[in-house]
């Protein structure tokens, strides 16, 4: 289709708030239990209950508003929002229409502002499953958070959510769990030639997942243009993201404003917010993903290195508790990190408790430092690992029953080193020839013969140092 349109796509973002219990009653919000059992007359809309609203809910959506650079409304009101579908007993959702929580903020990613219009505070509805409803997930709040239709691709789109999520879940808002549907939004897509009016805008439903949002994205942009180049019309619609099909499927026409009949909920007065509570909520935002990028920089690790340490709030955790203990530098631990100690949180993703997380950091730390004094090869860092793991002995005395102390003797080195060159003459010859790829080959050699003690720094400098020597001497004989 080359340049010839242009696409414009607006999110409609749900996330669970993290509460003890749900927005209107006492029920517990929780995932997993057996379905209809997390009930109550409150949130199954039973007729004559009176809601309460929950205000550890409205502290976490003006949390949220805050670290999205909203402007928070000091007052504030619910309203009903009356649609009718299986999923929502009362057959309205309480929300929020003309006075939300926060407006006007802005998520910056790279460099450029993507504005966001509102977030407001509302319930969720229940799920349907199979041939059944489930309404343990009804009245569990969440905030709903809307961008301006700003963005114009797919993967523009993809790294804004990325981003939220990490936010939302550093803030202390949400878990952001996508496989259990606390992070989900709506994708509005629309297409139009360029210099022309948007065109009709189509909303995929409730997709979850990254690569889903991305590639409903891709699909509704082919669709749409296609109907555009036939002459066709694209109708405002409502569609469902198949991820098997890899296709978008019409479930309604798409609802005005007014047809939700917004009015204001009669059993809540207007609320109020001080400037007290505001300021409380300001204070305990943490370090947000933005500032902690130009901490991880300052601290001279690599950006990937950085970025595989923040989308994990856990290696984040265990990160800055080592580099609080001041045992070895920050580079050596996001490798650590990164590597021995994710492979191994992935397999064991409950091992980590309040009694051994300082024991399991002081470990790394303790690693970390002899890897960082050369005293352990690379291979050891992950023996010694293993083995502390499985007997929770200390590590200096790992250390010497396992007999895992790098040798850096330099006559031992050459030593080493001149074996390995008498034993493989033409690897010699071949890196003199221009081949230097064989050098990882020689330095390979000498680990094994040392049965992984030697330095291979130090090997590897050792080798070059006999080879260039070697071929001095050659061209002085040949000179003679």
């Amino acid at each position: 289709m080359g340049r010839e349109f242009e696409t414009v796509i607006g999110l409609e973002v749900h996330i669970e708030l993290l509460t003890e219990t749900k927005m209107y009653c006492s029920c517990k919000n929780t995932f997993g239990k057996k379905e209809n059992t997390v009930l109550c007359p409150v949130c199954a809309g039973y007729p004559g209950t009176l809601p309460a609203v929950n205000k550890r809910a409205v502290e976490l959506a003006v949390r949220a508003g805050l670290a999205l650079k909203c402007d928070i409304n000091r007052r504030f009101k619910m309203s009903r929002k009356n649609y009718f579908y299986p999923d929502l007993p009362k057959g309205y959702q309480i929300s929020q229409f003309d006075a939300p929580i926060g407006e006007n903020g802005f998520l910056e990613i790279k460099g450029k502002k993507y504005p966001i219009f509102d977030i407001h505070l509302e319930e969720d509805a229940g799920k349907l499953y199979g041939n059944g409803i489930d309404f343990n997930r009804c009245g569990i709040p969440l905030i709903e958070l809307v961008t301006k239709p700003c963005f114009n691709s797919a993967a523009e789109a993809v790294d804004f959510l990325k981003e939220l999520r990490l936010i939302m879940i550093y803030s202390g808002v949400s878990d952001c769990r996508i496989e259990r549907g606390s992070m989900r939004c709506d994708v509005n897509v629309s297409v139009h030639r360029r210099g022309e009016p948007c065109g009709e805008r189509c909303e995929l439903k409730n997709v979850s997942g990254f690569s889903n949002v991305y590639d409903g994205i891709l699909y509704e942009e082919k669709r749409q243009k296609t109907l555009v180049k036939e002459g066709k019309c694209v109708f405002s619609e409502t569609r469902r993201w198949d991820p098997m099909k890899k296709e978008s499927v019409i479930l309604r026409s798409k609802e005005k404003t007014a047809d939700y009949r917004y009015f204001d909920e009669p059993d809540f007065s207007e609320i109020t917010l001080s400037e007290d509570f505001i300021e409380e909520v300001f204070s305990v935002l943490p370090m947000l993903p933005n500032k902690k990028r130009l901490y991880y920089e300052s601290l001279g690790i690599q950006t990937q290195a950085a970025e595989d340490i923040l989308i994990d709030p856990r290696k984040d955790r265990i990160f800055n508790k080592c580099v609080e203990m001041k045992l070895c530098g920050a580079k050596i631990l996001s490798g650590l990190i990164n590597g021995i100690a994710a492979e191994f949180l992935n397999v064991k993703s409950d091992y980590l408790n309040e009694n051994n997380t300082d024991e399991f950091c002081l470990a790394l730390c303790k690693i970390g430092r002899l890897r960082e004094k050369g005293v352990i090869s690379s291979t050891a860092v992950k023996l010694l690992f293993e083995n502390h793991i499985a007997s929770g002995a200390d590590i200096d005395m790992l250390l010497k029953e396992l007999k895992l102390e790098q040798v850096s003797d330099s006559d031992y080195i050459e030593d080493l080193v001149r074996r390995v060159l008498d034993e493989n003459p033409k690897s010699a010859e071949d890196y003199r020839k221009g081949k230097t790829n064989v050098l990882s080959f020689l330095v390979g050699r000498c680990m094994k013969l040392s049965e992984g003690k030697s330095d291979p720094v130090l090997c590897r400098e050792a080798i070059l140092n006999s080879i260039n020597d070697d071929s001095i001497q050659r061209g002085e004989r040949n000179l003679k």
